[in-house]
């Protein structure tokens, strides 16, 4: 649910090997790019106020669903995501949906949580982080079902990169803060272990285990691309309480990391 930059490849991998994949999109343009790649389309949007759309054909005898839409703040400040979230909540009790794979982010944390992770508790400090621990807490007492969440930090990959977003910028803080990213081909590679291993509940981070400086990486990067560098504001040692996230859980299973931060 959620055929987007991560879902449509995700799902288009898994066609690949011969899994049956209903994936869920809002436009109707989309679908058809969808069928084209061997997905089963479904037009749907997901509110506050509900469904709308075929929705219920498509949760009709799910064998694990993959929830992959994340809140939409920037660009809908009004948004109540938890909102839609128990919408989702009933659907899966209603059509008994066995596993959920949730994705959420490393955004539940606060900038200044220091190093955490699975065991830490989040203290968010912005209102989509609030809202992600609020879903949270609503999908991981479901019933009945094994409630997967996976926590991803920045992504990166095709198209799609912060340096990008920060070239040319000048005046930034926190230029010695840590990164935490990760590259598509290891969500995906993530949530392919997660699928194999119906089991597996709990919560997981999905962070490349290397956090260079911002200022250092952003600006190889940036100049990598062709662009200008980001410029960030002198500034001392490292900040002690800067959010590094751990992703423990996956050393602890022996996961072996597809793409490096480069």
């Amino acid at each position: 649910m959620g055929c987007g930059w991560l879902g449509e490849p995700l799902a288009a991998e898994w066609v690949r090997q011969d899994i049956p994949v209903r994936g869920t999109t809002t436009r109707v343009s989309k679908a058809e790019n969808l069928e084209s790649q061997g997905i089963d389309p479904f037009v749907i949007r997901l509110g506050s106020g509900g469904f709308e759309g075929p929705w219920e054909s498509f949760f009709e005898g799910l064998d694990t669903l993959v929830f992959n839409i994340p809140p939409g703040l920037r660009r809908n400040p009004e948004c109540d995501y938890p909102a839609r979230i128990r919408h989702l909540y009933s659907a899966l009790e209603r059509f008994k949906t066995p596993r959920l794979i949730y994705v959420s982010s490393t955004s539940v944390f606060g900038s200044h949580q220091g190093r955490v992770d699975e065991s830490t508790t989040p203290q968010p400090d912005t209102e989509s982080g609030k809202q992600l621990l609020e879903a949270e807490s609503l999908v991981g007492s479901l019933k009945d079902c094994n409630v997967l969440t996976v926590r991803f930090g920045g992504l990166f990959g095709p198209g799609r990169h912060p340096a990008a977003y920060l070239a040319g910028r000048t005046g930034l803080q926190g230029g010695a803060d840590p990164v935490n990213l990760i590259h598509l081909e290891d969500c995906m590679g993530i949530l392919q272990e997660a699928l194999g291993h119906p089991a597996w509940t709990g919560v997981v981070h999905g962070v490349y285990p290397d956090h260079p400086p911002k200022a250092i990486y952003y600006g190889r990067a940036a100049r990598e691309m062709g662009l200008q560098p980001p410029v960030y504001k002198a500034s001392g040692p490292p900040d002690s309480d800067a959010k590094c996230v751990d992703s423990k859980v996956l050393s602890d299973k022996g996961y072996q990391w597809r793409h490096p931060l480069g």
